[in-house]
């Protein structure tokens, strides 16, 4: 067991009982969170591989932050059992256990290991689904469509996120695949409706455990007030807005057929995790990135692509003339004003896949990661 942060709620390790835990690239800075304790070990070469929640990032933010790989599964994949966790009961959002590992290729060994154990026989909530190798070949040896997310609507990204989804795109482009611009303009939506799950009970079952202590709330947990309580039927209505939100989220999907080369919809998608490669300690953290995957448990697979240089990655014009629209914008462009902070860190980003294709987004993970190798090579 490695630390986690009060709540888990919280994209940063940080508990009264721990205080932080430390990004051991960089100790200036965070080592993600929910799971980052495991993040930061796996990092350290202190384990092989580890299993980590994810409900609107938590395994995503600590594998960019520490420069590993993880796989942010769809919900009913990997078997939660009775894993201990906040926010027990609530069924808006799944919590979902992914994997946390050094490679890519133990990313598919281990997602294949757990599904041959049929996990569907002991935990009610696991599909039964095996391992797919047909859907997990269906990325290989053919041409692919991804679409590419630039800007959530929310928060612009940084200098060395914008130059690893550059190498993303032309090594991709150089390979022969073929890259279109997805459209997030109805992303702010849905994160809204996100937040408004993870706030609907008013912050009432993180409240009762700190009662049987007396423990204060860490500051920045990201739990609902009063304020954000919502009745049972108003729930109700949040999810019956949600599925119309998948619906329409599918057909914009499938639409792409018409632009694309190869005749079908794209293939998945590549999107940073967020807008820095990590963040300070204390961070307003915004999930712009990474909540779409949640709301709409589509799969996901986070890979390293470069390091931050700081000769390629100081500000430029362009993006020291961004207008910051919202604070949480403001926070991340305010974070990069030095970028020497960032010396040494990893930048990681995420191939998505449709819901319940985590054999594909693996496959595609696997082209991405060649594709980069290939252009490393090319232009280095």
């Amino acid at each position: 067991k490695t630390a986690l942060p009060q709540t888990i709620m919280l994209g940063e390790t940080r508990s009264n009982l721990l205080g932080l835990t430390l990004n051991p690239l960089n100790r200036e800075l965070s080592c993600g969170g929910s799971s980052g304790g495991e993040g930061s070990l796996i990092a350290m070469k202190g384990s092989i591989f580890g299993l980590g929640t994810d409900i609107g990032g938590s395994v995503r933010f600590p594998c960019a932050s520490n420069g590993i790989y993880g796989l942010k599964p769809s919900d009913g994949r990997i078997p939660y059992g009775l894993a201990k966790n906040s926010f027990d009961g609530q069924e808006s959002v799944a919590s979902v256990i992914g994997s946390m590992t050094r490679s890519l290729s133990n990313i598919h060994f281990v997602f294949k290991l757990i599904l041959e154990t049929k996990p569907w026989l002991v935990d009610p909530k696991v599909h039964n689904i095996p391992w797919r190798n047909d859907l997990f070949e269906e990325s290989q040896n053919k041409k692919l469509c991804f679409g590419v997310i630039q800007f959530d609507q929310q928060v612009h990204i940084s200098p060395p996120v914008q130059r690893a989804m550059n190498i993303a795109i032309q090594a991709l482009e150089q390979a022969g695949h073929q890259i279109i611009e997805w459209d997030t303009t109805d992303h702010p939506e849905g994160i809204d409706m996100l937040v408004k799950m993870f706030q609907a009970d008013g912050g009432k079952d993180v409240q009762k455990a700190l009662d049987l202590s007396g423990e204060p709330l860490i500051q920045g947990a990201f739990v609902g007030t009063s304020e954000t309580e919502i009745s049972v039927y108003e729930n109700w209505q949040l999810n019956s807005a949600r599925t119309k939100y998948a619906i329409k989220y599918l057909e914009k999907w499938n639409k792409t057929k018409e632009i694309t080369s190869t005749g079908r919809p794209i293939d998945g998608i590549i999107s940073p995790i967020y807008a820095l490669p990590t963040y300070p300690h204390y961070f307003d953290l915004s999930v712009g990135y990474t909540g779409i995957a949640n709301l709409l448990q589509l799969s996901a697979v986070i890979l390293p692509v470069t390091r931050v240089d700081l000769q390629l990655d100081q500000i430029t014009d362009e993006y020291r003339n961004i207008k910051t629209t919202n604070k949480l914008d403001k926070a991340a462009k305010d974070a990069y004003k030095n970028p020497e902070i960032f010396e040494n860190c990893m930048v990681g980003l995420q191939v998505i896949c449709r819901r319940l294709e985590d054999e594909k987004a693996i496959g595609m993970t696997m082209i991405l990661e060649e594709a980069i190798k290939l252009y490393n090579t090319k232009n280095n």
